[in-house]
């Protein structure tokens, strides 16, 4: 029980309550995350024609990372490679017990 904090208190749990305000509380806390990583990789793949110029050179860059994004099937990764974590966000508190 901690002590009497302020004569003019006379309720037990008002003492308690601001005895305990301003301490921490620990618990176990699950919450979901999202991380944002950067990568380099180095793969062999067959480009489109509608990316390629005359010379067979890649023509059009930012619709070529579209049609990547919208395709992971073609280009899936099998083998490890570095990723540097840029960015780690905190998506939704689960529970805390």
């Amino acid at each position: 029980m901690p002590e009497l904090l302020d004569e003019d208190l006379t309720c037990g749990p008002c003492r308690i309550r601001i005895h305990l305000e301003g301490q921490s509380v620990k618990k176990t806390v699950k919450f979901s995350i999202e991380r944002t990583t950067e990568a380099e990789v180095e793969l062999e793949l067959t480009i489109p024609d509608e990316f390629l110029d005359e010379d067979g050179e890649l023509d059009d860059e930012d619709a070529f990372c579209e049609w990547l994004n919208d395709n992971p099937h073609e280009w899936e990764l099998s083998e490890p490679f570095f990723e540097e974590i840029q960015d780690t966000t905190v998506l939704e508190v689960l529970n805390a017990y």
